[in-house]
């Protein structure tokens, strides 16, 4: 049991960090497409020459931002959700419906995969390309199948989390977000922008 137990733990730590460095490339490409919409305007406004092929750079980010940070916003429990029958479930009950979720999740992303893989490969092979300046798709393509790759591997951790729950449902959840009510989330959203926030007290030197 302390095996299973350690290399879980290991394997959610290395898969932890993959998912905060593919998170910081989502939010860097967010950054990215901030300053070319920036660039963009300045340029169509004072010049009158917008930045060529700015539709298709936008197309082509928006791919990785939108789909890089799948599996890191699984593991946080970020995700939107439909508890109307949740809330109302306790013990393994709970656990046996989280690992049902997990179960089908895992079936819907393990073939997702090949699928999604396949259109990169298609157009890896053909060349695929934006209209306007012949920007090659394929590495847009193939971030959705690393990006459900990494999601697969944090919900087979889920899953060995909540199969854990329903043996042992006293036991402390691990390798599981965290269940929290909308009123607590929202409390501790508050009081974390407060503590970040301008308005924040800076310590006394």
């Amino acid at each position: 049991m302390n095996i299973a137990r350690g290399a879980l733990d290991q394997a959610d730590r290395a898969v932890r960090y993959l998912e905060n460095g593919v998170n910081l490339v989502a939010g860097s490409l967010i950054f990215l497409l901030m300053l070319l919409g920036v660039c963009q305007i300045v340029l169509r406004t004072l010049f009158q020459s917008p930045v060529f092929g700015y539709i298709d750079i936008v197309e082509v980010l928006m791919v990785g931002f939108a789909v890089l940070p799948i599996a890191y916003m699984q593991r946080t429990g970020g995700h939107i959700r439909m508890e109307l029958l949740l809330k109302s479930l306790r013990g393994r009950a709970l656990w046996l419906a989280e690992l049902f979720g997990t179960l089908s999740a895992v079936f819907i992303v393990a073939v997702l995969i090949p699928y999604s893989f396949d259109h990169f490969e298609r157009a890896f092979k053909f060349g695929d390309s934006t209209i306007d300046i012949e920007l090659a798709i394929w590495p847009a393509k193939l971030v959705v199948p690393v990006a459900l790759s990494i999601l697969l591997l944090r919900l087979l951790i889920q899953m060995a989390g909540y199969a854990r729950l329903v043996a042992w449902p006293g036991a402390k959840p691990l390798w599981v977000p965290s269940l929290q009510d909308h009123s607590r989330r929202a409390e501790e959203e508050i009081r974390r922008s407060a503590d970040t926030g301008p308005n924040a007290e800076r310590p006394i030197k």
